[in-house]
Protein backbone atom coordinates (compact mmCIF):
# COMPACT_ATOMS: atom_id res chain seq x y z
CA UNK A 1 0.00 0.00 0.00
CA UNK A 2 1.56 3.26 -0.78
CA UNK A 3 0.88 6.24 1.57
CA UNK A 4 2.66 9.44 -0.20
CA UNK A 5 0.99 12.30 2.07
CA UNK A 6 1.18 15.05 -0.49
CA UNK A 7 -2.28 13.25 -1.86
CA UNK A 8 -3.73 12.33 1.43
CA UNK A 9 -5.97 14.40 3.47
CA UNK A 10 -6.50 14.72 6.74
CA UNK A 11 -9.00 12.15 8.23
CA UNK A 12 -6.64 9.43 6.40
CA UNK A 13 -4.03 10.98 9.40
CA UNK A 14 -4.94 7.76 11.26
CA UNK A 15 -4.11 5.41 8.94
CA UNK A 16 -0.96 7.04 7.78
CA UNK A 17 0.48 6.33 11.43
CA UNK A 18 -0.67 3.06 11.29
CA UNK A 19 1.01 1.86 8.26
CA UNK A 20 4.29 3.85 9.55
CA UNK A 21 4.25 2.56 12.97
CA UNK A 22 3.68 -1.29 11.94
CA UNK A 23 4.79 -1.56 8.45
CA UNK A 24 7.67 -3.59 6.98
CA UNK A 25 10.44 -1.42 6.24
CA UNK A 26 10.44 -0.45 2.73
CA UNK A 27 11.25 1.96 0.10
CA UNK A 28 7.43 3.38 -0.02
CA UNK A 29 7.51 3.35 3.97
CA UNK A 30 10.72 5.22 3.86
CA UNK A 31 9.14 7.93 1.38
CA UNK A 32 6.05 7.94 3.29
CA UNK A 33 8.54 9.18 6.50
CA UNK A 34 10.45 11.63 4.66
CA UNK A 35 7.33 13.53 3.26
CA UNK A 36 5.47 13.58 6.98
CA UNK A 37 9.31 15.39 7.94
CA UNK A 38 8.77 17.71 5.46
CA UNK A 39 5.25 18.47 6.02
CA UNK A 40 5.87 18.95 9.91
CA UNK A 41 9.07 21.09 8.93
CA UNK A 42 6.77 23.11 7.13
CA UNK A 43 7.88 23.40 3.35
CA UNK A 44 5.69 24.27 1.14
CA UNK A 45 2.46 22.30 -0.72
CA UNK A 46 4.31 22.52 -4.16
CA UNK A 47 7.48 21.13 -2.59
CA UNK A 48 6.16 18.09 -0.91
CA UNK A 49 4.56 17.37 -4.13
CA UNK A 50 7.37 17.82 -6.15
CA UNK A 51 9.39 14.98 -3.46
CA UNK A 52 6.45 12.80 -3.85
CA UNK A 53 5.62 12.56 -7.44
CA UNK A 54 9.80 12.71 -8.54
CA UNK A 55 11.21 10.54 -5.36
CA UNK A 56 7.81 8.38 -6.39
CA UNK A 57 8.72 7.66 -9.37
CA UNK A 58 12.57 6.64 -8.43
CA UNK A 59 11.07 4.53 -6.49
CA UNK A 60 8.32 3.02 -8.22
CA UNK A 61 11.80 2.60 -10.94
CA UNK A 62 13.34 0.31 -7.90
CA UNK A 63 10.07 -1.13 -7.31
CA UNK A 64 10.24 -2.37 -10.99
CA UNK A 65 13.53 -3.47 -10.77
CA UNK A 66 13.77 -5.91 -7.34
CA UNK A 67 14.50 -2.64 -4.97
CA UNK A 68 12.60 -3.14 -2.18
CA UNK A 69 14.58 -1.43 0.89
CA UNK A 70 16.48 1.41 1.54
CA UNK A 71 19.69 -0.73 1.77
CA UNK A 72 19.04 -2.38 -2.05
CA UNK A 73 20.16 1.28 -3.19
CA UNK A 74 23.18 1.31 -5.08
CA UNK A 75 24.93 3.68 -7.27
CA UNK A 76 24.34 1.40 -10.34
CA UNK A 77 20.61 1.58 -9.68
CA UNK A 78 20.80 5.06 -9.28
CA UNK A 79 23.00 5.60 -12.32
CA UNK A 80 20.26 3.32 -14.79
CA UNK A 81 17.30 5.32 -13.16
CA UNK A 82 19.49 8.77 -14.73
CA UNK A 83 19.96 6.45 -17.84
CA UNK A 84 16.25 5.96 -18.17
CA UNK A 85 15.33 9.73 -17.41
CA UNK A 86 17.48 10.68 -20.21
CA UNK A 87 15.78 8.91 -23.02
CA UNK A 88 12.61 10.76 -22.12
CA UNK A 89 13.09 14.31 -20.39
CA UNK A 90 15.42 17.31 -20.79
CA UNK A 91 18.59 17.70 -19.46
CA UNK A 92 16.83 20.17 -16.41
CA UNK A 93 14.18 17.39 -15.90
CA UNK A 94 16.75 14.77 -15.52
CA UNK A 95 18.73 16.97 -13.19
CA UNK A 96 15.62 18.37 -11.30
CA UNK A 97 15.09 14.71 -10.66
CA UNK A 98 18.38 14.07 -9.43
CA UNK A 99 18.26 16.91 -6.91
CA UNK A 100 14.96 15.37 -5.28
CA UNK A 101 15.96 12.03 -5.33
CA UNK A 102 19.34 13.07 -3.71
CA UNK A 103 17.60 14.38 -1.05
CA UNK A 104 15.88 11.58 0.15
CA UNK A 105 18.72 9.76 -0.52
CA UNK A 106 20.54 11.94 1.77
CA UNK A 107 17.80 12.06 4.51
CA UNK A 108 17.89 8.25 4.09
CA UNK A 109 21.87 8.14 5.70
CA UNK A 110 20.76 11.13 8.26
CA UNK A 111 18.47 8.46 9.35
CA UNK A 112 20.93 5.72 9.39
CA UNK A 113 18.53 3.44 6.79
CA UNK A 114 21.96 3.68 4.35
CA UNK A 115 25.25 2.82 5.65
CA UNK A 116 27.06 3.30 2.13
CA UNK A 117 26.39 6.59 -0.05
CA UNK A 118 25.00 5.38 -3.24
CA UNK A 119 25.51 8.82 -4.65
CA UNK A 120 29.28 8.88 -4.14
CA UNK A 121 31.22 10.23 -7.79
CA UNK A 122 28.12 10.70 -9.53
CA UNK A 123 28.59 14.50 -10.69
CA UNK A 124 25.31 16.04 -11.31
CA UNK A 125 23.73 16.12 -14.48
CA UNK A 126 25.06 19.06 -16.55
CA UNK A 127 22.44 21.08 -18.26
CA UNK A 128 23.20 23.21 -21.43
CA UNK A 129 23.15 27.17 -20.50
CA UNK A 130 21.29 28.98 -23.17
CA UNK A 131 21.11 32.55 -23.19
CA UNK A 132 17.78 33.97 -21.36
CA UNK A 133 15.28 35.02 -23.90
CA UNK A 134 13.03 37.67 -22.20
CA UNK A 135 9.52 39.44 -23.86
CA UNK A 136 10.58 42.18 -25.71
CA UNK A 137 8.72 45.91 -25.58
CA UNK A 138 6.75 44.98 -28.50
CA UNK A 139 5.54 42.08 -27.27
CA UNK A 140 4.37 43.30 -23.73
CA UNK A 141 2.31 45.95 -25.01
CA UNK A 142 0.75 43.38 -27.51
CA UNK A 143 -0.06 41.22 -24.34
CA UNK A 144 -1.18 44.37 -22.41
CA UNK A 145 -3.74 45.21 -25.58
CA UNK A 146 -5.21 41.84 -25.70
CA UNK A 147 -6.83 42.40 -22.05
CA UNK A 148 -7.33 46.31 -22.03
CA UNK A 149 -10.90 45.40 -21.69
CA UNK A 150 -13.86 46.81 -19.30
CA UNK A 151 -14.57 43.35 -18.11
CA UNK A 152 -14.02 41.63 -14.52
CA UNK A 153 -11.66 39.02 -16.19
CA UNK A 154 -9.78 41.69 -18.83
CA UNK A 155 -9.28 44.04 -16.03
CA UNK A 156 -8.08 40.80 -13.78
CA UNK A 157 -5.74 39.75 -16.16
CA UNK A 158 -4.00 43.21 -17.01
CA UNK A 159 -3.41 43.71 -13.63
CA UNK A 160 -1.42 40.21 -13.30
CA UNK A 161 0.50 40.90 -16.37
CA UNK A 162 1.13 44.46 -15.11
CA UNK A 163 2.13 42.73 -11.38
CA UNK A 164 4.35 40.05 -13.08
CA UNK A 165 6.06 42.80 -15.57
CA UNK A 166 7.13 44.82 -12.39
CA UNK A 167 7.90 42.68 -10.05
CA UNK A 168 9.02 39.99 -11.48
CA UNK A 169 7.67 37.78 -8.95
CA UNK A 170 7.19 33.76 -9.17
CA UNK A 171 3.80 32.34 -10.67
CA UNK A 172 3.16 30.46 -6.67
CA UNK A 173 3.89 34.25 -4.97
CA UNK A 174 1.14 35.84 -6.92
CA UNK A 175 -1.14 33.30 -7.21
CA UNK A 176 -0.98 33.27 -3.11
CA UNK A 177 -1.49 37.33 -3.16
CA UNK A 178 -3.72 38.50 -0.45
CA UNK A 179 -5.82 41.10 -0.52
CA UNK A 180 -4.39 42.18 3.14
CA UNK A 181 -0.87 41.94 1.27
CA UNK A 182 -1.89 44.85 -0.73
CA UNK A 183 0.01 49.02 0.48
CA UNK A 184 -1.08 51.35 -1.63
CA UNK A 185 0.32 54.40 0.93
CA UNK A 186 3.65 52.46 0.51
CA UNK A 187 2.92 51.44 -3.10
CA UNK A 188 4.50 48.08 -1.81
CA UNK A 189 3.15 44.27 -1.90
CA UNK A 190 4.21 41.70 0.82
CA UNK A 191 5.85 38.48 -0.52
CA UNK A 192 5.76 34.94 1.13
CA UNK A 193 8.14 33.25 -1.05
CA UNK A 194 9.70 29.60 -1.14
CA UNK A 195 11.10 28.70 2.25
CA UNK A 196 8.81 30.56 3.87
CA UNK A 197 10.70 33.63 3.36
CA UNK A 198 8.93 37.25 3.38
CA UNK A 199 9.70 40.09 1.13
CA UNK A 200 8.21 43.27 -0.18
CA UNK A 201 8.32 44.79 -2.91
CA UNK A 202 7.25 48.17 -5.00
CA UNK A 203 4.58 48.45 -7.75
CA UNK A 204 4.78 51.39 -9.59
CA UNK A 205 2.01 53.79 -10.27
CA UNK A 206 0.97 52.58 -13.51
CA UNK A 207 0.63 48.32 -11.42
CA UNK A 208 -1.54 50.58 -9.05
CA UNK A 209 -4.07 51.82 -11.08
CA UNK A 210 -4.06 48.35 -12.81
CA UNK A 211 -5.05 46.74 -9.45
CA UNK A 212 -7.28 49.15 -8.59
CA UNK A 213 -9.66 49.10 -11.45
CA UNK A 214 -10.07 44.97 -11.06
CA UNK A 215 -10.41 45.64 -7.36
CA UNK A 216 -13.25 48.12 -7.79
CA UNK A 217 -14.84 46.13 -11.15
CA UNK A 218 -14.53 43.34 -8.60
CA UNK A 219 -16.51 44.84 -5.42
CA UNK A 220 -18.92 46.20 -8.04
CA UNK A 221 -19.86 42.67 -9.17
CA UNK A 222 -18.99 40.87 -5.96
CA UNK A 223 -20.13 43.28 -3.10
CA UNK A 224 -20.59 40.49 -0.84
CA UNK A 225 -17.10 38.32 -1.56
CA UNK A 226 -15.41 36.70 1.24
CA UNK A 227 -12.69 35.34 -0.76
CA UNK A 228 -9.57 36.68 0.53
CA UNK A 229 -7.27 36.62 -2.29
CA UNK A 230 -6.62 39.26 -4.65
CA UNK A 231 -6.89 36.77 -8.15
CA UNK A 232 -10.06 35.17 -7.99
CA UNK A 233 -12.22 33.76 -10.64
CA UNK A 234 -16.08 33.65 -10.07
CA UNK A 235 -17.72 30.66 -9.46
CA UNK A 236 -19.40 28.73 -12.73
CA UNK A 237 -22.62 28.22 -10.86
CA UNK A 238 -25.02 30.65 -12.08
CA UNK A 239 -26.14 30.62 -8.51
CA UNK A 240 -23.36 31.68 -7.37
CA UNK A 241 -22.38 34.23 -9.56
CA UNK A 242 -21.57 36.86 -6.98
CA UNK A 243 -19.20 34.78 -5.05
CA UNK A 244 -15.68 33.67 -6.22
CA UNK A 245 -12.31 31.40 -5.86
CA UNK A 246 -8.76 31.73 -5.92
CA UNK A 247 -7.25 31.69 -9.57
CA UNK A 248 -5.02 28.65 -9.21
CA UNK A 249 -1.41 28.82 -10.40
CA UNK A 250 -2.30 26.33 -13.16
CA UNK A 251 -5.07 29.22 -14.34
CA UNK A 252 -2.56 32.39 -14.25
CA UNK A 253 0.17 30.00 -16.46
CA UNK A 254 -2.95 28.56 -18.91
CA UNK A 255 -4.29 32.53 -19.42
CA UNK A 256 -1.04 33.93 -20.19
CA UNK A 257 -0.29 30.95 -22.65
CA UNK A 258 -3.71 31.41 -24.32
CA UNK A 259 -2.63 34.82 -24.61
CA UNK A 260 0.62 34.69 -25.99
CA UNK A 261 -0.88 32.11 -28.63
CA UNK A 262 -3.42 35.09 -29.59
CA UNK A 263 -0.78 37.68 -29.24
CA UNK A 264 0.95 35.10 -32.16
CA UNK A 265 4.34 35.07 -29.68
CA UNK A 266 6.78 32.52 -31.81
CA UNK A 267 9.80 30.93 -30.71
CA UNK A 268 9.59 32.42 -26.91
CA UNK A 269 8.19 30.26 -24.46
CA UNK A 270 5.25 32.38 -23.31
CA UNK A 271 4.74 31.52 -19.13
CA UNK A 272 4.76 33.16 -15.87
CA UNK A 273 8.42 32.52 -15.53
CA UNK A 274 9.50 34.30 -18.87
CA UNK A 275 7.95 37.68 -17.48
CA UNK A 276 9.90 37.05 -14.53
CA UNK A 277 13.20 36.78 -16.96
CA UNK A 278 11.60 40.15 -18.78
CA UNK A 279 11.97 41.89 -15.17
CA UNK A 280 15.11 40.56 -14.47
CA UNK A 281 16.66 41.76 -17.75
CA UNK A 282 14.68 45.30 -18.40
CA UNK A 283 15.99 45.94 -14.93
CA UNK A 284 19.82 45.18 -15.39
CA UNK A 285 19.23 47.37 -18.41
CA UNK A 286 18.09 50.28 -16.72
CA UNK A 287 20.69 50.75 -14.04
CA UNK A 288 19.69 47.77 -10.89
CA UNK A 289 22.11 46.50 -9.28
CA UNK A 290 22.86 42.30 -8.59
CA UNK A 291 22.30 42.67 -4.53
CA UNK A 292 19.29 44.64 -5.55
CA UNK A 293 18.09 42.42 -7.87
CA UNK A 294 19.04 38.93 -6.60
CA UNK A 295 16.42 40.71 -3.02
CA UNK A 296 13.83 41.91 -5.16
CA UNK A 297 13.54 38.28 -7.38
CA UNK A 298 13.93 36.31 -3.80
CA UNK A 299 17.36 34.57 -4.47
CA UNK A 300 18.85 32.81 -1.77
CA UNK A 301 22.17 33.28 -3.47
CA UNK A 302 24.03 35.32 -6.00
CA UNK A 303 24.31 32.42 -8.28
CA UNK A 304 21.23 32.52 -10.36
CA UNK A 305 20.42 36.30 -10.28
CA UNK A 306 24.15 36.24 -12.06
CA UNK A 307 22.30 33.82 -14.80
CA UNK A 308 20.64 37.50 -16.05
CA UNK A 309 23.78 39.35 -15.95
CA UNK A 310 25.83 37.04 -18.03
CA UNK A 311 23.03 36.83 -20.00
CA UNK A 312 22.67 40.76 -20.67
CA UNK A 313 26.58 41.05 -20.97
CA UNK A 314 26.63 37.93 -23.83
CA UNK A 315 23.93 40.26 -25.62
CA UNK A 316 25.70 43.50 -24.88
CA UNK A 317 28.68 42.12 -26.27
CA UNK A 318 27.31 41.16 -29.51
CA UNK A 319 25.95 44.54 -30.35
CA UNK A 320 29.37 45.97 -28.87
CA UNK A 321 31.69 43.76 -31.87
CA UNK A 322 29.70 46.55 -34.23
CA UNK A 323 32.40 48.76 -32.57
CA UNK A 324 35.43 46.74 -32.08
CA UNK A 325 35.48 44.11 -34.83
CA UNK A 326 39.03 43.82 -36.03
CA UNK A 327 38.36 42.66 -39.76
CA UNK A 328 35.55 46.20 -39.80
CA UNK A 329 38.16 48.19 -38.09
CA UNK A 330 40.92 47.40 -40.53
CA UNK A 331 38.66 47.30 -43.39
CA UNK A 332 40.70 44.26 -45.09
Amino acid sequence: MSYRLSTQKSHDCSNIASYLLTAEDNLEKSLASFLLVCKVGQLSPATIHNYSYMVGKFIDFCSRNGVSTPPQITQLVVCLFIQELQMTNSAQSVLDYFKQVRRFINWLRENDQISIDPLKNIRLPKVPRRIIQPFNKEQCQTLLDLVSLPTLEARRNKAILMVFMDTGIRCQELADMKLEDLNFETETIKIFGKGAKERVVRISRRTQKALLEYQFERMKLMPNDKCPFVWVSRLKNRYSRKQSHQLTNDGIRRMIENLGKKAGIQNLRCSPHTFRHTFATMSLLNGAGEFELQSLLGHSTLTMTRRYTASLTSQNAVLAHKKFSPVENMRL
